[in-house]
This record gives C-alpha cells, sequence and structure tokens, in this order.
C-alpha cells in the first residue's frame, strides 16, 4: 500500500524554548535560531499522518492494520513450503538486497538475528513548495511496528534551512488530531534535529540537537547526503546522523522548563543615552522571550498531563516539512527493520 499527501497547515504559536537550542551545545544558540526552530515545529506538529483507511476512527485504523497483518501471517505461513521451493536465483536475489541492512545494524548496537527485514522502499523524491506545507510517503502504509530501526539516505534541497526531512513513526493515523513521535533534520545553524512528541494534536515535548556537536560530518548545504537512522524499543528512541548518536530520547517523560535567555546586560555608561536606549528595547525583547517560553511551556505540560504520551505502535512514514519556499527531499536506500516480539 502507498499513499502520499501534501496539504496547507494552519499554523499555531508553538515556541520552541531559547534552553532547549542552548542545551544543544551549539555555537550559534540564540533567540533568532529558536524561532526557526519553532517555525519547524509547528510544521512538524501539524502533520497527521496519513492511512488509506479514511473514514476509520484510529483505533479502527489500527486494528484494520493488525488484522491484515495477521491475515497476511497465517497466509505466509500456510505458503511455507510454496516459497521454500523458491528457486537458487530468487533466494539469492533476497539475500542480496538484505546483507547490506543486516551488515549495517552493529552500527546502532542491534544484533540481526533478534528481528527481521519488514520492507525494504524504492528511491523516491518529495517536494513542496509553499508555506507551511507537508508531505509524506510510504509504500507500506499499512505495517504496523512496535519496536524497530528505520533508516534512509536523505539528499535535500531547501529554500531556507529550517525545512527538513524525517519520519513519523508509531503513528495512529488521525489526521486531525494526531499521536505520533517526529523526527526531522534541517540544514538550519549548519544541522539541527528535532524529536517531537504529539498527543491529540497538540505538542507535548520535544528535543532540538545541535548534530555538528555529535556529528562533525555532517553536510548541511544544500543537495548533500546525510543518513538518518532512528532505533525504537518500547520508550526508548535513539537518533543517529552518518552512523553516530545524537541523542537518547526516554518518551513519556514530563516536559522540563527550558533554560530562559540571560538577561542583558546594563550599559557600562547608562547616561549615554542611545546606549540606555538600546539596552530598554534588549530588555523588553528579553522580556517577551522568557514570557513566551514560560506560555508555551505550560501548553506542552498541559498536553503531557491531560493526554496519553506513550504510544507502543503505529504506522511510520518519511516526511518533508516546509516553513516556506521550494522544498525538496530524496528517500534512498530506505528500510525498516522490526524486533522479535
Amino acid at each position: 500500500m502507498s499513499y502520499k499527501q501534501s496539504r496547507q497547515v494552519t499554523a499555531f504559536l508553538v515556541i520552541f524554548a531559547v534552553g532547549i537550542v542552548q542545551v544543544a551545545c551549539g555555537p550559534n544558540s540564540n533567540a533568532d535560531q529558536s524561532a526557526t526552530v519553532e517555525a519547524l515545529a509547528n510544521a512538524l506538529s501539524l502533520t497527521g499522518t496519513a492511512s488509506a483507511l479514511e473514514d476509520l476512527s484510529s483505533d479502527e485504523k489500527l486494528a484494520t492494520a493488525q488484522a491484515e497483518a495477521t491475515e497476511q501471517a497465517k497466509f505466509a505461513a500456510e505458503t511455507q513450503a510454496a516459497a521454500a521451493e523458491l528457486n537458487a536465483e530468487e533466494q539469492a536475489a533476497t539475500a542480496t538486497a538484505v546483507a547490506p541492512i543486516l551488515a549495517e545494524l552493529p552500527v546502532y548496537g542491534v544484533d540481526p538475528s533478534q528481528g527481521k527485514t519488514a520492507w525494504i522502499h524504492p528511491p523516491f523524491t518529495l517536494e513542496l513548495d509553499g508555506y507551511l506545507e507537508t508531505a509524506f510517503e510510504n509504500q507500506f502504509m499499512a505495517t504496523v511496528v512496535k519496536d524497530f530501526v528505520i533508516s534512509t539516505d536523505i539528499t535535500w534541497n531547501t529554500r531556507y534551512g529550517s525545512n527538513g526531512c524525517g519520519f513519523i513513526m508509531r503513528s495512529d493515523g488521525n489526521q486531525e488530531n494526531p499521536n505520533h513521535y517526529m523526527v526531522g533534520i534541517t540544514r538550519f545553524g549548519e544541522g539541527r534535529a528535532i524529536f517531537l512528541t504529539l498527543a491529540n494534536g497538540q505538542l507535548a515535548n520535544g528535543v532540538d540537537m545541535y548534530i555538528p556537536f555529535y556529528d562533525p560530518t555532517f553536510s548541511w548545504q544544500n543537495d548533500a547526503t546525510n543518513r538518518l537512522t532512528v532505533v525504537a524499543q518500547e520508550r526508548v528512541f535513539k537518533v543517529y546522523a552518518n552512523g553516530v548518536l545524537l541523542r537518547e530520547i526516554t518518551t513519556g517523560e514530563e516536559p522540563v522548563l527550558p533554560r530562559l535567555p540571560t538577561t542583558p546586560p546594563t550599559p557600562e555608561n547608562p547616561e549615554i543615552e542611545t546606549a540606555m536606549d538600546q539596552y530598554l528595547i534588549q530588555l523588553e525583547q528579553h522580556q517577551q522571550e522568557v514570557e513566551d517560553i514560560q506560555t508555551n511551556f505550560r501548553a506542552r505540560l498541559g498536553a503531557y498531563r491531560n493526554y496519553n504520551t506513550i504510544f507502543e505502535r503505529g504506522f511510520v512514514a518519511m516526511a518533508v516539512l516546509s516553513e516556506a519556499g521550494k522544498t525538496t527531499c530524496s528517500f534512498d536506500n530506505t528500510w525498516l527493520w522490526v524486533f522479535n516480539e
């Protein structure tokens, strides 16, 4: 099954605090960067995972997909004898396709014998040209996953650095009030990754990562290619760029008030009118930033306390997220591997 969607979304104010960016230890952490990351968060948080089962509720979608998976497993068992009779050429082709995946898994600390390859996705490109638009695709959209490894090579060309590419994970398929995890990488600030938890369509938590701090080989320029990988086991998600671990994130944790921006220093010569005027402007901006951070933190805390943020299984898809302007994300060497249950 394949599904592709592109739709304009309505922005709402989701401010990713300056403190989140500062924790990432990036050398360019400041209010301007935070504002741009916030815009990306808007697009990410408003991306609902699509399902071909448009008229069903989220629970019904998952139940239907799981029932289909059960039937597929039954069919596979019934045809096991026939599959065993595949000619040597077909068996060799299958082994050749899977071999690179099995060889790559140990890079992420995963034992290849503990699971199996669910699918290998053909190369494809998603392209957007607009304001706060999203698109996503997966030819195997009905696949429901629990613990998994998903990996892809991303080649991008974006009008603005805040536009990005990534994954939607463990989604319930609800387009209006989605419940899922999301991860995206961007060219912003020489490379940033963001991991979000969406609960009932509301941002319940977010983690920002300054990629070069962990992976100095990361290529943030247009037309560059980087590999994005996520290992999900129960509540722990490990995010990798080019085989380097960026962060280990435990989902379902209560959001923490980010570090507040530093109060601007008073002028050395306050008697100079221009210096004092500039200081007052900076102080007003600082106070507004603090207020925005605290307001949006309360919103995230409210979403966390009001809705479930631990999603045990769901759909996955590759996504492109555009704040503005043309964005192109090409996905290649994309695969999903699932742990044995």
